[in-house]
């Protein structure tokens, strides 16, 4: 009887190359995507990202990651789960294998994708349409991280702007940028590469792009039509703390001794 272990057909192939590949787990079955789609991650749906590297043209090394969307089935994330470690088998057991969560991608990860990756709500199995079949949608992201760009669709409505973060609002003829008063000015760099991005990637190169600055005239042209967008002109609220922005405490490491029959030992 043979023992040769069956290769699920999509893996066939899988890292004999420098570079990154991408499958999508649909119906409890990888499906590799096409590099259009690449940095493209949907929100309800699972992914399995490979990037093969040859340092200094020597043997093949392997980062292998799977992402969890945050509206993602427990199904369908487990089901990257598993193929994951059956696609280090495949690549003889030697792939080192990261957890990616949406949100709290590791800087590793973010970095396969430049200026970073773009969340999309919804999913495969919502019945997504690709962008040739579907009309523009209007979204608005906000923009986090001074190395590492974070963006993340927020709902598209007055409420979601603050004073202290930048945001893009990406419209079908034009795409705004909007800076908080408070906003640093690293995230504002590194919001305009974002937008320079979705006026490729989403837009074939042609697309106004405005900056809007919190606190000028709305009489502005570029002003007035942002804010126009967003049902008029009206004071925006004072940022609410959430999830992205809890900073986690460090504390200096300490050292303990435990010994039979005696007190604990702090070094």
């Amino acid at each position: 009887m043979s023992t040769q272990k069956v290769v699920d057909p999509a893996f066939q192939g899988a890292g004999q190359k420098v570079g990154i590949e991408i499958w999508r787990i649909e119906d409890f079955k990888p499906v590799a995507l096409p590099k259009s789609d690449y940095g493209k991650f949907y929100s309800g749906d699972s992914y399995i990202v490979l990037q093969t590297t040859s340092p200094k043209g020597g043997a093949y090394l392997y980062d292998l990651h799977f992402w969890i969307g945050k509206d993602s089935s427990q199904d369908e994330a487990g089901t990257a789960a598993i193929k994951t470690v059956e696609l280090d088998s495949v690549l003889g057991g030697r792939a080192v294998q990261y957890r990616e969560l949406q949100g709290y991608e590791s800087d590793k990860f973010l970095s396969y994708f430049k200026p970073c990756i773009i969340p999309m709500e919804g999913g495969f199995a919502s019945g997504f349409k690709t962008p040739e079949e579907e009309t523009f949608e209007t979204r608005l992201y906000i923009c986090k991280g001074k190395r590492a760009i974070r963006i993340k669709q927020v709902p598209f409505a007055r409420s979601s702007l603050n004073h202290d973060d930048v945001f893009i609002l990406d419209t079908e003829n034009k795409i705004y940028q909007f800076n908080g008063a408070n906003s640093n000015i690293q995230e504002r760099a590194k919001s305009l590469e974002v937008i320079q991005h979705l006026k490729e990637k989403y837009h074939g190169g042609v697309c106004d792009v405005a900056i809007v600055d919190d606190g000028k005239l709305q009489a502005e042209s570029d002003s007035g039509e942002f804010w126009v967008l967003f049902g008029g002109f009206a004071p925006i609220g004072k940022k609410t703390v959430s999830d992205d922005d809890v900073v986690l405490e460090t504390t200096a490491p300490k050292l303990y001794s435990i010994n039979d029959g005696e007190k604990l030992q702090l070094y």
